[in-house]
């Protein structure tokens, strides 16, 4: 409540803001001050203390993105309220905000808006406690400015944040709490965070500038940005650049290929200053009589190279060198901003780490910081890579963190920097990779002779000790970080702990597109002693590999290329206990193929598995040549792969040979046709070692399976599984197949699932059945379009069939009467039948009872899906019933999408205290809430239950409310576990996963 006074006071203020002058033309004179404000602020700052203006350095590039960012969206017939201009540290986001200012002041641009405020981040995180108008009013030509009749119509206001990557708030405040009336007193942070979720001023325009990194931190803010990338300078600008600023073409070239050939190097030069920089420093070495090649050879060469020649130790320097306890200051300053994303250093920052005026100037001196020239107190980094460069300095000088006597800061903790990944943490990528070039041997000398210190090595043996643990992690992020971590442990160039790091590494998944990454990777995995799966996606053709813009010779590059690829996959014979070689996605040229076959036939491979999936065989490159020469191959798997006439010919031809010891062919969805499989079929009747066959999603009709069943009939045959799903096969040829499997003595599996068979092609399917001399022991029949009279055939069927243990109907119009027939089979004492999948069976709980009875009387079942049936909790509490008979020997039961609710938990509650035997439930999908769930958590949790593995919704496992019930599961429970997907099994899915 307040006082009279305060109110008096506030309605003061409040008049004194919106007081106007009538006669003032507030519009020109704002413009005025605007354009003289703006060319001072330039002039301070232009680059290299050169005269310059916003005009000359803004391309015509940079002008049209500047003139179509408000244009109206052809969707919404609107123009975009808030924008966002993003990109890189140093690009010139704030250049072109100022630019599209002073183009605003001048007429030129952006004239539908009265007015145009600038705010930079940096300013306004030293402001505290503001109204609106106020922290708005800073270039106004008078304080009694029209406030009221400008902040009233906002619809045509253009608010310009820049820099919100230096915002120093952390936004946490809920909306309700935020700030309408632009003219009361609050908190700055809270003023910015109101204008970004518009709560204050709605209506108005907004156009904020942020580093990339910093864009999720931005998002949850906005309502619906317009995103716009500032890109800085192409690959072939970069070259031109780079030329431009050496200058002398003697040696130019060569500077160019060895920036190319560092992928860091030359994606930081697409930043003009950082470009700038780089060739800047690199003449000077040149000058000295350096070497170019080995100054780029990695990041952290040349910026090692480059941070010592700040501090010159040579007679007459007016450099300073620091002290290692204020150099660890400024180590710590830098990787605390890193990690936060907060790269000014505002006066409380200097305080924490107790950084004097007297030790910046030193830094100042040295051109490692530079100081604000119009915010007092502000600092920061000269260049982004020089502040990740001290930040990742810091691991090497910091005191050891086990004698620490306080938790460690999350900056601190070397783990949590190398779980870390380029998707999810951009900002830490640069530091993580010059922290692992910073264990190289030369790197270290040059910094100890520099700053005349002593370097630890403990951080190295902590490294390793992180990979190690890295090494067991197996969840998806986990190939992401290898990825980013082969490309830092490349920086460090040291041969003994390349080995050390990679030796734990089994799995590797890497894509190689362009020519730096063949170089690091071609380098690492040569060190991977342990590897036994590798996938590798190869995108090979030179025409993509090598840049006609770069002006170095194409046949030169072309042989280096060709080496590097070599010398990566000589790993396919030096590495003895690499078994596996996935190709996924790679685009394959003649001379790749030729070396692949080179190493695939090299008598010291060990590879079992091959697989060519989704390639690109550019120029009908396909040769399988290798499989007449290596005796260890088994596994060929060319699913999506398109192989054409020539593929399979050769193929063909492959498979022919004597000394080809294929055991697994995998060719689903490789557009194969009729005569295709003619011919594959003559090249199988030579053939004696092959035993699974997968040719499912082909165009193969009757006529091609007919081709086929001629191999099974001869008795040589090997094949003992055979996939045909979705191959058009029908009716007319099931009776061609029928016969054949009453002649073949191997066939053991057979998946026909996603063919229209109907009842008809059932029936002689049936008949095949019950022949003494068939062997199948799975038989694959989903979604094959037939009804209860198919049911029925194969009720009767089953009654004399003795092998089949694997029956799959799922998604077939089978109904609760078609369920009845086989139920009626399925209790007899013959049947051998221990899975029976059902999915989609249009079931209803009327056919529960039956499959109770199975329950009971059938003592080899032992798993049951019934998923996507609506059961309803009447069926599942009969079924409940006879699960809990200590007859029932069903171990895996799958319920998904079976209509329950939590009207069923009394029913799973007892079912999951009593059961002996089901140790796997699949109960996705169904509309159990928060209460049914926690109920079941708490049986869950006692170490007596049976149950190894449940299946719920991702979202369920998700909530907040529910994840603290899971968690205590897994604490007490540590054998079971819950998550939103049910594994296959072997035997259920065999066509898949064999």
């Amino acid at each position: 409540m307040k006082t009279e006074d305060e109110e008096m006071e506030d309605q003061l203020s409040k008049e004194e803001i919106v007081s106007e002058d009538k006669e003032f033309d507030y519009g020109i004179d704002y413009r005025t001050i605007i354009k003289e404000n703006f060319f001072i602020i330039w002039d301070k700052t232009s680059l290299l203390g050169e005269s310059a203006t916003l005009n000359c350095v803004t391309t015509h590039k940079d002008q049209k993105l500047l003139e179509h960012i408000f244009d109206v969206n052809i969707q919404t017939s609107k123009s975009p309220q808030t924008v966002v201009l993003y990109g890189a540290a140093g690009i010139g986001k704030t250049t072109l905000l100022k630019k599209a200012v002073l183009e605003w002041a001048d007429g030129n641009l952006y004239q539908q808006f009265t007015h145009v405020f600038y705010l930079s981040g940096r300013e306004i995180s030293q402001e505290k406690e503001k109204n609106f108008a106020q922290l708005i009013s800073k270039h106004w030509p008078s304080s009694e400015g029209p406030i009221e009749q400008i902040l009233c119509k906002p619809s045509s206001l253009l608010f310009i944040l820049d820099s919100f990557d230096e915002l120093d708030f952390s936004f946490e405040e809920p909306e309700f709490a935020l700030c309408r009336d632009w003219t009361q007193k609050h908190p700055v942070s809270f003023l910015i965070s109101s204008l970004l979720r518009k709560v204050m001023l709605p209506e108005s325009y907004l156009l904020v500038t942020t580093r990339t990194t910093a864009w999720k931190r931005l998002v949850p803010l906005l309502q619906k940005p317009h995103r716009v990338k500032l890109p800085g300078l192409s690959r072939s600008s970069r070259i031109d650049y780079i030329h431009h600023l050496l200058k002398d073409k003697t040696w130019a070239m060569n500077a160019v290929c060895s920036i190319r050939m560092n992928a860091k190097l030359f994606n930081m030069c697409h930043v003009c200053h950082v470009c700038q920089m780089i060739c800047t420093f690199l003449k000077e070495q040149v000058e000295k009589g350096g070497n170019v090649e080995m100054t780029c050879q990695t990041s952290t060469a040349l910026f090692t190279y480059y941070i010592c020649s700040l501090f010159p130790r040579i007679a007459g320097s007016s450099v300073t060198l620091p002290n290692e306890t204020l150099l660890r200051s400024l180590c710590q300053a830098a990787v605390e901003g890193i990690w936060t994303m907060k790269h000014v250093l505002y006066q409380q920052n200097l305080r924490k780490h107790e950084l004097t005026r007297e030790d910046l100037s030193l830094f100042l001196e040295a051109n490692v910081l530079q100081q604000d020239t119009e915010c007092e107190n502000c600092y920061t980094f000269t260049h982004l890579q020089v502040q990740e460069y001290f930040a990742a300095l810091f691991y090497l000088l910091r005191e050891n963190p086990e004698e620490k006597d306080h938790p460690l800061e999350p900056f601190e903790n070397v783990h949590l920097l190398l779980e870390s990944n380029h998707f999810h943490d951009p900002h830490l990528e640069q530091m993580k990779c010059f922290l692992f070039g910073l264990l190289n041997k030369d790197r270290v000398q040059q910094l100890e002779e520099t700053f005349n210190l002593t370097i630890s090595r403990a951080v190295r043996e902590e490294l390793l000790v992180c990979l190690e643990a890295l090494e067991k992690d197996d969840s998806p992020l986990s190939q992401l970080r290898i990825q980013d971590l082969l490309h830092c442990i490349y920086e460090t160039q040291d041969e003994e702990f390349i080995t050390q790091a990679l030796m734990y590494f089994q799995k590797i998944m890497v894509k190689v597109d362009e020519e730096s990454k063949l170089l690091i990777y071609s380098y690492c995995l040569k060190h991977c002693h342990s590897l036994q799966t590798v996938r590798l996606t190869a995108r090979a053709d030179l025409r993509n590999m090598l840049d006609p813009t770069a002006e170095i010779c194409l046949e030169d590059a072309a042989v280096r290329i060709i080496h590097y690829w070599r010398d990566l996959f000589s790993v396919l014979h030096t590495n003895e206990s690499l078994l596996e070689m996935d190709l996924y996605e790679s685009r394959l040229d003649e001379s790749l193929m030729k070396i692949l076959n080179e190493e695939f036939s090299h008598p010291k491979c060990n590879l079992q598995k091959v697989m060519f999936r989704a390639v690109c065989f550019l120029n009908s490159c396909y040769d399988f040549s290798f499989l007449a020469f290596n005796n260890t191959v088994t596994h060929l798997d060319l699913k999506d792969t398109d192989l054409g006439d020539n593929g399979v010919k050769t193929l063909c031809e492959a498979l022919k040979y004597q000394g080809c010891k294929l055991r697994v062919l995998r060719l689903e969805s490789c557009d194969l046709n009729v005569t295709h499989c003619q011919n594959l079929s003559k090249a199988l009747q030579s053939n004696r070692s092959l035993v699974f066959l997968n040719l499912s999603t082909n165009s193969l009709s009757n006529d091609g399976v007919k081709s086929l069943c001629e191999v099974l009939e001869n008795p040589n045959c090997p094949l003992e599984r055979l996939a045909l799903a979705s191959c058009g096969l029908t009716k007319v040829g099931c009776e061609v197949l029928s016969s054949a499997l009453t002649k073949t003595k191997r066939l053991t599996h057979l998946c026909l699932a996603h063919n229209v068979l109907e009842d008809e092609g059932i029936e002689l399917l049936s008949y095949t059945l019950r022949h003494p001399r068939c062997t199948l022991q799975s038989l694959v029949l989903r979604c094959c379009y037939f009804t209860p009279i198919g049911s029925e055939h194969l009720s009767t069927a089953l009654q004399n069939n003795k092998s089949l243990i694997h029956l799959d109907l799922g998604f077939n119009k089978l109904a609760d009467s078609g369920v009845k027939l086989l139920c009626q089979t399925l209790q007899q004492p013959n049947c051998n039948l221990q899975e029976l999948e059902l999915m989609g069976c249009v079931l209803t709980s009327e056919a529960c009872g039956d499959l109770a009875s199975v329950l009971v009387n059938n003592s080899n079942l032992w798993n049951l899906d019934l998923g996507n049936n609506i059961l309803d909790d009447a069926g599942l509490n009969i079924l409940c019933e006879a699960l809990r008979n200590p007859n029932c020997q069903i171990r895996r039961l799958g319920l998904e999408n079976c209509g329950l609710t939590p009207g069923c938990c009394q029913d799973l509650l007892d079912l999951l205290s009593n059961n002996q035997s089901v140790i796997q439930m699949n109960l996705m999908k169904n509309s159990l809430d928060y209460e049914a769930i926690r109920n079941l958590c708490k049986v869950l949790r006692s170490p007596t239950c049976k149950m190894e593995f449940l299946a719920l919704d991702k979202k369920d496992l998700f909530k907040k409310k529910i994840k603290k019930f899971l968690v205590d599961v897994r604490i007490n429970n540590p054998h079971l576990v819950i998550r939103p997907q049910c594994p296959n099994t072997e035997s259920g899915c065999w066509w898949q996963y064999f």
